[in-house]
């Protein structure tokens, strides 16, 4: 077994906030949207308990999360997401299909154990 993973930072989506650290996500064909640790909304200044309202339903059964905007900053540049944040998510972030796909062509290379991001560029 292995992991996607890629190492990414965060940020308000205002003009010139300061980012996280990078940190590492896991690239999550099976995630609906990007999630990420509290800790980090915490960092960002982000009420995590506030924003929008969104039942998640994974692994773990229906669980709540609190929707923000934010800045990722990825391979090829900065894209704006909508993100939940979650106190007991086990790894720094989730990149999933709404928010992160959306932007790269992906390719799992499972004998290879890689995966392939090519970023998708619109006007």
């Amino acid at each position: 077994m292995y992991s996607a993973v890629l190492r990414v930072q965060a940020a308000l989506p205002s003009q010139n906030a300061p980012r996280t650290k990078r940190f590492v996500a896991i690239i999550d064909s099976g995630a609906t949207r990007c999630l990420f640790h509290a800790s980090l909304a915490t960092y960002l200044g982000i009420d995590d308990k506030t924003g929008v309202r969104e039942v998640t339903n994974g692994i773990g059964g229906q669980e709540e999360v609190w929707l923000h905007d934010v800045m990722l900053y990825v391979p090829g540049g900065p894209v704006r997401i909508r993100a939940g944040f979650k106190e007991n998510l086990p790894v720094g972030g989730l990149l999933g299909t709404v928010g992160f796909f959306e932007h790269f062509d992906i390719t799992f290379e499972a004998i290879a154990k890689q995966c392939v991001l090519d970023r998708i560029y619109r006007a």
